[in-house]
């Protein structure tokens, strides 16, 4: 909750992301735009994004929809640059903070580069977001996943190729699944471009039986999961049941890195992990949104429409993961894997 003094400097307005005047409307006499409202799946036109550049207004978002986040940074990225327009797309926690864990866990092994590097998060329940994650889930369920095997793109099929894996700060062990996240194609193409040659991001949830759901729901046709109407009234239909759910099991968000070497002299390799534990997923995400929005306002961002891993290694990245670790469980840890 925001203390008072602050609350009190807050408005709303309704308006259309579709239509550009209804925007720039909104875009009167504001400091920075932060644009959440999702699910950014199956949009494809960026129009706050082209908004925020020509009203000269610094801009990020949570969009974890690759097209599009690609498309506003081809498409405005030379102008904002023009204008001094600074914009983040693909910001948050994960996509966001998880690329530049991913940036910096390849930056402490030799040379710089990784055999392999793989991003796993879970989230009990929703996290306390309720029905809104659920509705996001359900369109990704349907989004081919982009991943490097072997230096090549390659598109996979979601929710298929599971893992075990170890999380910290008491989360456990979860099962993850493969699921389309833009920090794999902004990584593989900025930060880590001819730096990796193997690249996935996993997700899953608890209970168990959600991910087990998950799976035939994935196999529903393409055009059923990306119509907007129908999946909002099916997460509305089951919202009881999943706020239920989020009570039982909690709300807790684990993110992990796991970055490879390639095999030295000697065939073994050196290996680097670095997790991330918050209580609270919804807690979490506003952290992280608003570290970036911080950056924004303090100017450290460059002007241009960039990812959130293009901020790996720059103060104003740094600032951002620093800022992101607050009230969570931070763990780093280097080994090395004989062959």
């Amino acid at each position: 909750r925001l203390p008072p003094e602050l609350a009190s400097r807050i408005s709303y307005t309704q308006m259309d992301l579709t239509d550009d005047a209804s925007i720039r409307r909104a875009l009167e006499g504001v400091d920075v735009c932060v644009h959440t409202a999702g699910p950014f799946q199956s949009v494809t036109d960026p129009a706050a994004v082209r908004a925020c550049v020509e009203a000269g207004v610094p801009y990020m978002d949570v969009c974890d929809n690759t097209e599009l986040a690609e498309r506003a940074r081809e498409d405005y990225a030379a102008k904002a640059r023009d204008t001094g327009v600074a914009a983040v797309v693909a910001g948050g926690i994960w996509p966001g903070v998880s690329a530049l864990m991913a940036a910096k866990a390849v930056g402490k092994l030799p040379g710089n580069a990784a055999d392999d590097v793989e991003l796993s998060f879970f989230t009990a329940g929703t996290g306390n977001a309720g029905p809104a994650i659920v509705a996001a889930t359900f369109h990704l369920l349907c989004e081919p996943v982009f991943c490097l095997r072997d230096g090549k793109p390659v598109r996979l099929r979601p929710w298929t190729e599971p893992r075990r894996v170890e999380f910290a700060g008491g989360a456990g062990e979860r099962s993850v699944y493969l699921l389309d996240n833009p920090d794999v194609a902004t990584l593989a193409c900025t930060a880590l471009e001819g730096r990796v040659r193997s690249l996935s991001s996993r997700f899953g949830t608890a209970p168990q039986v959600w991910n087990e759901l998950f799976r035939p729901i994935s196999w529903l046709p393409e055009r059923v999961l990306q119509d907007r109407p129908l999946m909002a009234a099916a997460t509305a239909f089951s919202s009881p049941i999943i706020r239920a759910v989020d009570y039982l099991v909690g709300s807790t968000n684990a993110m992990r890195v796991d970055a490879r070497s390639l095999p030295g002299p000697d065939g073994a390799r050196e290996a680097v992990t670095l997790q991330l534990v918050h209580p609270d997923l919804e807690d979490c995400v506003g952290l992280a949104t608003a570290a970036f929005t911080r950056e924004l306002l303090r100017g450290t961002v460059p002007a241009g429409v960039q990812f959130a891993a293009e901020l790996a290694g720059t103060d104003a990245g740094d600032a951002i993961l620093e800022c992101a670790k607050r009230g969570g469980v931070w763990e780093e840890t280097e080994t090395k894997v004989a062959a």
